[in-house]
C-alpha cells in the first residue's frame, strides 16, 4: 500500500432484512467488501411479512395528482406533529430514486396491462402511491429479489455472509465501535471492523400478541444501549389494528391495511360498524386511532371482525383472492374447528397487536448514532421520520433509504463522526437492583398489560418497579441474550412513557389530564442512556439468580 493511501474500510452489517440487504448492495457498489451477519437464514426478518407495500412518489403517482409535498404532509400528519421535518422531506424526496435502484436489482413491482405501476391506497395517505409486488406479498418478494442479488455478490466474493450468528456485544476501542462479538453454534466469536451498521429490526417479542416474527427481540437496541448509544422516542409503539385473533387462529398473521384500502370495514359482534363515528376517515384513520377503537370494543366485551364481503360483491368474484393471494392462502389454512376462512364470504375476527417500534437508536439521516463507528437503519433506528405514529408503508422506504445513506456516509467520513443529540432531552435509566428472576412469559405479560395500547401512570410505575428489581433469566445463552435485550427495551419504553405524561400519537395515556405537567412537553423528544455500570457488562445477573 502506497504512502498516504488508506486501508480499505471493513463494514459489518448486523441483520438481513431490507435495510441490511440494501446496505450490503450499496457497500459493494462503493468498493467496500462488507460482512453480513444474520441471526437466522439470510433474509429472515420482519421485512418478509410486509403485506401493504412500499410508499413512494413516482412519475406514475404524480401523473395521478400525487406529489412529494403531499407525501410529506401525510407523513407529518400521521406522526402527530412529532416528526423531524428535515428527515421526512429527505425520505419522501428519495422514493423515486430508491424504486429505480430496486429495479436494477431485479425487483419487479406490479404493473397493469399497459405496463404502468399498479398503485394502492392505504390509511392516512392522500393519494394512490403504494407499490406492491405479487399483490400482498411485497415484503417477501422484495426480500427474495434482494437476497438473490446479495447471493450473486457472495458467489463473486465481493461480500461475505455469516448465518445463524447472534450478535451479543459491540467491541469498543478508544471510544469507538471496532467490532462485534457473536454467538454461533454455541461458540463466541469476534469480528473486527472499521464500522458496524445495525439493521436488526424490531422488538415484537416483548408483547404476547405481535405481528412480528420470533426473531424480533430488540437485538440492535440492546447492543447499542450497552455500547452507550442514546435511544429516542421509546414511548411510541405502534399497534396494528387487524391481527387475526391469535387465541383462535395462532398462525394466521395479520390482514393488511390494504384490505381496508379496498373498502373492507370493521364491525362488532352486534353487526355495528363503529369507525365512522370515531374518525372522519373511518377504517382508514391513522393506525393508532383504529387500534385503540378495536381495543375499546374488545374491552367492552365485543368481538371485532373485518368484513370484506361487500368488496368481493362490488369488484366481482375472485377479486380478493387475486389482490391478496398470501392473505387468502393463510386464512384458508385456518381450519381450527372449521373449513378455513375466506374474506369473500366470512367475517374475520381481529385484534390489535404490537406491530412497529417508532423509537429506536437515535440517528441522523446518514445513519450515524451517538457512538463513533456505529450506524443504524431500519426499525431498530430512530430517524424521527415516523414521529409519534408511523404512516402505513413508510417503513420499507425508510429502512432502505437510510441504510443506503449510512453506507455512503461511513465510506467517506472520519472514524470519530457521530450524530448530533443536542435536539434531545437525554436522561439516564437508573441501574437495576435485581431481587428476582424474570422470564420471557412474565415480561411479555407485564409489557402487554402496562406498555400496551392504553397506559396509566400507576401501571407504568408498577412496570418500572418490576423491571428495576428483576433480572432476565433464560435457559440457553442465545435465549438469555435475546431476553436481556427485550428487558432493556422494556425499561426504556417504560421510562419514556412515564416521562411523556400526555397522550401523543401511538402513546395513549388514559390519565393524561390527571397527570398533566405544568411544563408542556410539546416538541420535546426524549433520549435515554443506560447507567454507566451497565455498559458492556456481561455479569449483570447475580450468582443467586443464575443458580
Amino acid at each position: 500500500m502506497s504512502q498516504g493511501q488508506q486501508e480499505p474500510k471493513m463494514l459489518v452489517i448486523v441483520g438481513s432484512g431490507v435495510a441490511g440487504l440494501c446496505a450490503a448492495l450499496q457497500a459493494v457498489e462503493l468498493g467496500i467488501q462488507p460482512v453480513l451477519l444474520t441471526k437466522g437464514n439470510l433474509g429472515d426478518s420482519n421485512s418478509e411479512l410486509a403485506q401493504g407495500g412500499l410508499s413512494a412518489v413516482t412519475g406514475a403517482s404524480m401523473a395521478q395528482g400525487d406529489s412529494v409535498s403531499k407525501h410529506v404532509a401525510d407523513t407529518l400528519k400521521a406522526g402527530a406533529g412529532h416528526c423531524g421535518v428535515g428527515p421526512v422531506e429527505h425520505l419522501c424526496t428519495s422514493g423515486d430514486e430508491l424504486v429505480q435502484a430496486l429495479e436494477s436489482y431485479a425487483v419487479a413491482f406490479d404493473r397493469d396491462a399497459d405496463g404502468a405501476y399498479q398503485l394502492g391506497l392505504e390509511a392516512a395517505h392522500s393519494a394512490h402511491r403504494i407499490l406492491h409486488i405479487n399483490g400482498d406479498a411485497t415484503g417477501a418478494s422484495l426480500v427474495q429479489s434482494l437476497v438473490g442479488a446479495v447471493r450473486q455478490l457472495e458467489t463473486a466474493k465481493k461480500l461475505s455472509i455469516i448465518e445463524d450468528a447472534l450478535a451479543t456485544e459491540l467491541q469498543l476501542q478508544d471510544g469507538r465501535v471496532s467490532g462485534v462479538h457473536y454467538l454461533r453454534h454455541d461458540a463466541m466469536q469476534l469480528l473486527s471492523s472499521s464500522a458496524v451498521l445495525l439493521a436488526t429490526g424490531g422488538l415484537g417479542q416483548l408483547y404476547s400478541a405481535t405481528t412480528n416474527p420470533r426473531g424480533a427481540t430488540a437485538d440492535g437496541l440492546g447492543l447499542a444501549a450497552r455500547a452507550g448509544a442514546v435511544i429516542a422516542d421509546a414511548e411510541f409503539v405502534q399497534f396494528h389494528p387487524t391481527l387475526v385473533d391469535p387465541a383462535r387462529y395462532p398462525e394466521a398473521g395479520m390482514v393488511s391495511e390494504a384490505v381496508r384500502g379496498e373498502g373492507a370495514i370493521l364491525v362488532n359482534d352486534a353487526g355495528q360498524r363503529f369507525m365512522p363515528g370515531i374518525h372522519p376517515d373511518a377504517e382508514l384513520a391513522p393506525r393508532d386511532v383504529v387500534a385503540r377503537s378495536i381495543h375499546e370494543q374488545i374491552q367492552a366485551g365485543h368481538q371485532v371482525y373485518l368484513d370484506a364481503r361487500a368488496v368481493e360483491e362490488t369488484r366481482g368474484a375472485g377479486f380478493l383472492a387475486r389482490r391478496f393471494p398470501s392473505i387468502t392462502a393463510k386464512l384458508a389454512n385456518c381450519t381450527v374447528g372449521g373449513a378455513g376462512l375466506d374474506m369473500a364470504h366470512d367475517l374475520i375476527p381481529v385484534v390489535a397487536a404490537q406491530h412497529y417500534f417508532m423509537g429506536g437508536i437515535y440517528t441522523d439521516t446518514s445513519g450515524r448514532t451517538s457512538v463513533p463507528g456505529l450506524y443504524a437503519a431500519g426499525e431498530c433506528a430512530n430517524t424521527t421520520v415516523h414521529g409519534a405514529n408511523r404512516l402505513a408503508s413508510n417503513s420499507l422506504l425508510e429502512a432502505m433509504v437510510f441504510a443506503r445513506n449510512a453506507v455512503a456516509a461511513m465510506a467517506g467520513e472520519a472514524s470519530d463522526t457521530r450524530c448530533d443529540i443536542s435536539g434531545l432531552v437525554v436522561r439516564a435509566i437508573s441501574a437495576p437492583t435485581p431481587q428476582a428472576p424474570l422470564d420471557l412469559e412474565q415480561l411479555q405479560t407485564a409489557a402487554s398489560s402496562k406498555l400496551g395500547v392504553y397506559r396509566t401512570g400507576v401501571q407504568l410505575e408498577e412496570m418500572v418497579q418490576l423491571l428495576a428489581t428483576s433480572a432476565p433469566v433464560a435457559a440457553t445463552a442465545r435465549e438469555q441474550s435475546e431476553l436481556r435485550n427485550l428487558w432493556i427495551a422494556a425499561r426504556i419504553i417504560a421510562a419514556g412513557s412515564m416521562a411523556r405524561n400526555k397522550s401523543l400519537g401511538a402513546h395513549h395515556r388514559l390519565d393524561s389530564t390527571e397527570f398533566t405537567s405544568s411544563q408542556p412537553d410539546e416538541g420535546v423528544r426524549y433520549g435515554w442512556a443506560l447507567h454507566p455500570s451497565e455498559l458492556d457488562n456481561e455479569n449483570l445477573l447475580s450468582k443467586e439468580l443464575n443458580a
